[in-house]
């Protein structure tokens, strides 16, 4: 549960450091439904704190983060942009961007993209609190394809497929 022991206390420490660069922000402990349902409708969270359910990179390219929770078609009643942030300028460098199909042009894609993350955080529509990283290890006695190994928090390790080796 959330809103257990020390859960509250980093929340308070959160709030304490915000207050620190001028964001005034107040603790409200809602259920997951109310915070998704909070995120969605711009009187209800101009701030918000998700959690767990922060979006994660579920496939590996630079637009997985725009589109839903930066662009302006996620900025609507129900949507997932929930800081409400919409720039039409960067909304067209990033189809600009994502039209760059051609393998020839990957470089170049990658490029525009760093360009449109730079001017979203020039506009500063979030204060992020913190990056996750997260480390998966695997003792050479364990065998199965790599893949497997992952990230067995968010993607559930297929055990069938995980077996140990003689050494």
């Amino acid at each position: 549960m959330m809103n257990t022991d020390p859960n509250p206390r980093i929340a308070q420490a959160i709030q304490q450091d915000l207050s620190q660069i001028g964001i005034d922000a107040s603790i409200q402990s809602l259920a997951q439904a109310n915070v998704i349902a909070a995120g969605g409708e711009e009187s209800q969270a101009p701030m918000i704190w998700s959690g767990g359910m922060a979006w994660i990179a579920d496939f590996p390219d630079p637009s997985n983060f725009y589109g839903p929770i930066l662009g302006c078609a996620g900025a609507v009643p129900g949507g997932w942009n929930w800081s409400w942030y919409c720039n039409e300028e960067l909304d067209a460098m990033a189809a600009e961007a994502d039209a760059m199909a051609d393998p020839g042009q990957a470089e170049d894609r990658l490029a525009k993209w760093s360009e449109v993350y730079m001017k979203v955080m020039e506009d500063a529509p979030w204060v992020p609190v913190f990056n996750e990283q997260r480390y998966t290890m695997k003792s050479e006695r364990m065998g199965g394809d790599d893949a497997l190994y992952v990230d067995p928090v968010s993607i559930p390790v297929n055990y069938d497929y995980v077996y140990v080796t003689e050494q």
